[in-house]
């Protein structure tokens, strides 16, 4: 059987069942409409910019941590020398 045997079978099931405009609401559009369907290009453009704020606020976070890093070990040779020299 073939994909269009079994629309039509289906069809007609749907519209013994249901009626015909019932069948064609069921049969010919997704319950929201056309625009309610979830693309794979949308599902892309909304994971790379999710992606893109995820890396954007890693590398402010990491930058953040190495200027702290960076300031506490400037600060603590800071301390060593001024003991050293006492």
């Amino acid at each position: 059987m073939t994909v269009d045997e079994a629309r039509v079978r289906l069809r007609q099931k749907l519209e013994d069942a249901y009626g015909v405009e019932e069948a064609t609401i069921l049969m010919d559009r997704p319950a929201g409409g056309w625009n309610d369907l979830v693309t794979n290009q949308m599902l892309d453009a909304k994971l790379s910019a999710l992606e893109r704020k995820l890396l954007a606020e890693l590398d402010r976070r990491f930058r953040s941590q190495t200027w702290a890093l960076a300031t506490l070990l400037v600060a603590g040779l800071g301390g060593i020398t001024a003991a050293v020299r006492l």
